[in-house]
């Protein structure tokens, strides 16, 4: 059958010469990998810019059941950035994203609010002047909800240590990454109220610690999460703002 729907591509691998293999979080069937005919030359219907990761696009989708492999057509751009693709740390902080997404998302179930987070949060980051310094560490924080395992807000004075296997405060401290010490928890718990809009007054030292433990914290939750690549680039980028 066919559908008209939207998806954000995730990554890409070439299949042959004007082939590839293109896997999409869509908001109407959730992660799809689909194999696409591209090219640059006047004639080619599909061009390969349009499929370049972040790129979130609209297309028509002949989706087979019983098919691991599915087909796109009538491919089109929906949101042009206008800053993320020349702006160096927007980049490094969005490729980040997409590499968590890519080795986090295996659903194929549909998930509006999640498109939707990640949609926003990338035209967000495109078009804020600053104050964008944290949004991978608000981005990750959120995505926790939709995979299962967003940690419990119950930090107070007899339960100040957060546990990373449990996902929740607890009285007794566990060496990390089991668990975070009690500056580390205390930060972590300031994401509770932390939004796009509502910045969080932080510094670099604080950013590359809620980073790493939130890092942690995935691998915990997410045992056979591999190396993510981008993370050194992305602590060097913040060392450097």
């Amino acid at each position: 059958m066919l559908y008209k729907t939207q998806g954000i591509v995730l990554h890409n691998t070439k299949y042959t010469d004007k082939r590839i293999i293109s896997k999409i979080y869509t908001k109407q069937f959730g992660l799809i990998t689909a194999i696409i005919n591209v090219g640059n030359s006047p004639k080619s219907k599909i061009k390969s810019g349009v499929l370049q990761p972040l790129t979130q696009i609209e297309f028509e989708l002949s989706l087979k059941e019983n098919k691991d492999i599915q087909n796109l057509s009538e491919i089109k751009c929906l949101y042009v950035y206008t800053d993320l693709q020349y702006n160096f740390n927007k980049l490094c902080i969005a490729q980040f994203l997409n590499e968590i997404l890519y080795k986090c998302l295996k659903e194929q179930f549909p998930n509006e609010d999640l498109y939707n987070l990640i949609c926003d949060t990338y035209q967000w980051l495109d078009s804020a002047n600053d104050s964008y310094q944290d949004t991978h560490v608000y981005f990750l924080f959120e995505l926790s909800k939709h995979l299962g395992f967003y940690p419990a807000n119950n930090i107070d004075l007899l339960h100040p240590y957060f546990d990373t296997l449990e996902g929740r405060y607890d009285s007794q401290p566990k060496s990390f990454p089991l668990g975070f010490d009690k500056e580390q928890s205390l930060l972590f718990s300031q994401l509770f109220s932390f939004s796009l809009t509502k910045n969080r007054k932080g510094n670099r030292t604080e950013r590359l610690i809620l980073l790493d433990c939130l890092l942690h914290y995935y691998k915990m939750q997410m045992p056979n999460l591999t190396e993510i690549k981008s993370y050194q680039v992305i602590q060097e980028m913040i060392n450097l703002m």
